[in-house]
């Protein structure tokens, strides 16, 4: 009896490492933006991104996983080719994007037969109605804390106000989240 318990134990052991050892890494396509000088923000997404994995032995959840790092040079063109080239290789989970016009040119792709988890906020033209499956988002949509700054805004009294935001779906976000809640007159610049 001894004997049959011994060798049913080591037939487990080794079934679970023949399983342990056949489990391929879950491909991840981290397109961030490396070159121009908004580099630096994609440079630490990725360093911080690829520490989780360090201290976590190369597996993120317990599941062993591969990164596979692109540069977007900021170019929406550019992101949806590597996305396109990035999905026929089988790259199942998608994540990196910084901005937000960028993120619109690869996140049908990113989607389609994968997921999209984005380590950055969210532009307003993906939540509601147009909200994605397979798209999730760790931190916030880019109006909600413009939206609090109208807030705050009332409550100090001001009647009048010029805001400023750049001229693409993160700074449209943010004026819009704004004005959603600021009772006053609003002047905007892009």
């Amino acid at each position: 009896m001894k004997n049959l318990v011994l060798r049913a134990c080591l037939a487990t052991s080794l079934c679970a490492a023949t399983a342990a050892q056949a489990v391929e890494p879950v491909r991840i396509g981290f397109i961030t933006t490396l070159s121009t000088p908004a580099g630096y923000l994609g440079e630490d997404s990725r360093d911080g991104f690829q520490l989780a994995i360090d201290q976590e032995g190369g597996k993120l959840g317990g599941v062993p996983v591969q990164l596979i790092v692109e540069d977007d040079g900021l170019q929406p063109a550019k992101a949806k080719q590597i996305a396109d080239r990035m999905s026929l290789d089988g790259i199942s989970l998608f994540t990196g994007v910084i901005f937000s016009n960028v993120l619109a040119a690869v996140i049908n792709t990113a989607t389609k037969d994968a997921f999209y988890v984005s380590n950055n906020t969210a532009p307003s033209t993906l939540a509601g109605e147009k909200c994605m499956a397979n798209y999730f988002v760790g931190s916030y949509q880019n109006d909600t804390p413009h939206e609090m700054a109208g807030v705050a805004a009332n409550e100090l009294g001001y009647k009048k106000m010029v805001i400023l935001a750049p001229n693409y779906q993160g700074g449209r976000d943010a004026l819009a989240g704004f004005k959603r809640t600021f009772k006053g007159e609003v002047t905007e610049i892009y």
